[in-house]
């Protein structure tokens, strides 16, 4: 199974997540509420799979994908957001998110993980 770094700046929602991620047999690492304590908990934890909103309080989603993909190309990364602007998905298309998922979606989210998983261990 996955380990996973959850990064949104509601608490709410990543204890959301946090449910959904542990349910299907899923270890959540860590937490953080932006973008920037996304990127450190990253570098000390090195999870398989970041689960990243995009509008957050301080740094937001993308520059954290950034500063994650910058340290770390391979990082595996899944926007979870409310964010419907194009312009900003294709960003995180750009940025080689794992996919871009709505706050709603968390069967999907799970699929993605696994899929995640299976991709590292081919």
């Amino acid at each position: 199974m996955a380990t996973v770094l959850i990064v949104d700046d509601s608490s709410f929602m990543r204890k959301r997540i946090a449910k959904a991620v542990e349910s299907a047999g899923h270890t959540v690492t860590g937490q953080a509420s932006d973008g920037s304590e996304g990127f450190e908990a990253y570098r000390e934890q090195r999870p398989q799979v970041v689960i990243m909103d995009i509008t957050m309080r301080g740094t937001d989603g993308i520059a954290g994908a950034e500063m994650i993909r910058d340290f770390d190309p391979q990082a595996s990364v899944i926007f979870m957001s409310m964010v419907e602007d194009e312009k900003v998905i294709e960003r995180a298309r750009e940025l080689g998110a794992v996919g871009f998922l709505g706050k709603k979606e968390h069967d999907r989210l799970v699929e993605l993980i696994n899929e995640t998983v299976k991709q590292e261990e081919i």
